[in-house]
């Protein structure tokens, strides 16, 4: 199977022409006996609904792997995706998202999916223009943001976050800081969504 948290996904020489993507696949083999697999990743852009669009926007080179019984691989790949959409903050930018799915089959019989959505982008830091992202001058605004949800207590409420989200968009904000504890990755996944910055700390 793939392992929990078992995608790495990088974008590199982020261009509007194209754009490198780097992926790491960790894969764990918890049976008694080695086993032969065959692993295949491809990436789709996501819809205004974050829901895959169509055909394959670019597939990763096959890879056939021997594991061991107990033992964990790491598969790393390459691909160009042309013409890219990147993610930017809102509201200057937008934040288009991709989901690379990884599929794992064994003897030709699939037996894991993983999915991780992701955006391309990127960044520079500059000493006299500041944060550049995809090339334009982003200014942070925003407040530090602690992940209990008051009232509610600090169970994740995927909603309510939300909802803290878009009234600190309302209030110009496009950026958090997470303060004290690790953020939910809930909380992460929807800032991704909507466009907004975090310093997490």
């Amino acid at each position: 199977h793939v392992a929990q948290w078992g995608t790495f996904i990088r974008a590199r020489n982020v261009t509007a022409a194209s754009a490198a993507i780097d992926l790491d696949v960790h894969i764990e083999n918890n049976s008694a006996k080695e086993q032969s697999a065959e692993l295949v990743t491809r990436i789709f852009a996501l819809d205004a609904a974050f829901k895959k669009m169509g055909r394959p926007t670019a597939t990763f080179s096959k890879s056939l792997l021997n594991i061991k019984a107990g033992e964990k691989k790491k598969i790393a790949n390459t691909v160009t995706i042309t013409n890219p959409k990147l993610w930017g903050p809102l509201p200057v930018q937008k934040p288009n998202m991709y989901v690379a799915v990884t599929s794992l089959l064994v003897n030709g019989k699939l037996v894991d999916v993983y999915e991780k959505e992701f955006g391309i982008r990127s960044l520079l830091f500059d000493p006299l223009k500041g944060l550049l992202i995809n090339g334009i001058p982003v200014k942070f605004q925003g407040v530090n943001q602690h992940h209990d949800l008051g009232a509610l207590g600090a169970a994740f409420n995927l909603r309510a976050a939300e909802r803290q989200l878009e009234i600190l968009q309302e209030m110009g904000c496009n950026a958090i800081r997470i303060s004290h504890n690790p953020p939910a990755p809930e909380l992460l996944d929807l800032t991704d969504r909507m466009g907004m910055l975090v310093i997490d700390e």
